[in-house]
């Protein structure tokens, strides 16, 4: 039996190592690479560069499933509005690679999962736009209190979804650290859960392929719902690749 192969596209972060302080890195948080590989997975990480935005079509087509990641926020231009003053300094490289991506894995029904930032990226890449500060809107507390700490709030996941069906709960404890969440909708895309406060904290495609986002960090509370999460979408990347290898041979 392949283990399927999941694409992540690094960031590109400071890291700091012996005498060495402030060197750019190409990395992930190793939370995800080790979740992915608990759930059944082989991960491979893509850095963030220009030769890859000139060519996703090449690395889509070496995975059987794409999962997009936490990170900073999204550069505002992506989706035609001006950067709030709160916002991280984007990383164009990086949205650019991985809305080409998302992109693809739609036209190619490759099975995608974003994790927080990840759900953003997936309803940008489909037409939809961000809501850039919940602060100015609803108390920020339960979604991101201290920076760099997650906090705990319940999430409500509707019925009749594909997040409902992984799951088998109407609502459970997520772990979060975010201040945008998901505006207009994206291109079939529809909201599977929701805060107390109203935010959207799912979404999912409407088509039926194995295509979600969350706002929160399944990877950081795996048990249970967060493994089940993940194991649902890398069985999807799985049964994937096991119909592409019968077709090969």
């Amino acid at each position: 039996m392949t283990v399927p192969l999941i694409g992540i596209v690094a960031d590109r972060k400071s890291a700091s190592y012996g005498a060495w302080v402030d060197i750019p890195t190409d990395a992930i948080s190793h939370t995800y690479v080790s979740a992915i590989q608990e759930a059944g997975g082989a991960p491979i990480l893509f850095p963030s560069i220009d030769v890859h935005v000139d060519d996703p079509e090449r690395l889509i087509g070496l995975v059987d499933g794409l999962f997009l990641p936490g990170g900073r926020d999204l550069d505002a231009e992506l989706y035609a509005s001006v950067a709030h003053p709160s916002n991280d300094p984007p990383l164009r490289v990086r949205d650019e690679l991985e809305i080409a991506l998302t992109r693809l894995a739609r036209e190619r029904d490759v099975p995608v999962l974003g994790a927080c930032r990840g759900m953003q990226v997936l309803n940008v890449a489909l037409g939809g736009t961000l809501e850039q500060h919940l602060g100015d809107r609803v108390d920020l507390t339960p979604h991101r209190h201290i920076y760099g700490e997650h906090t705990s709030h319940p999430v409500s996941i509707h019925s009749d979804t594909l997040l409902r069906s992984i799951t088998h709960e109407a609502e459970f404890e997520i772990s979060s650290h975010h201040h945008q969440g998901v505006d207009r909708l994206g291109e079939g895309l529809v909201v599977c859960a929701s805060a107390p406060d109203g935010v959207i904290e799912a979404i999912e495609a409407t088509d039926g392929a194995f295509c979600l986002g969350v706002q929160w960090h399944p990877e950081e509370r795996l048990d249970p719902e967060g493994i089940a999460l993940i194991r649902a979408f890398v069985a999807a990347a799985g049964a994937r690749s096991g119909a592409n290898y019968a077709v090969a041979s």
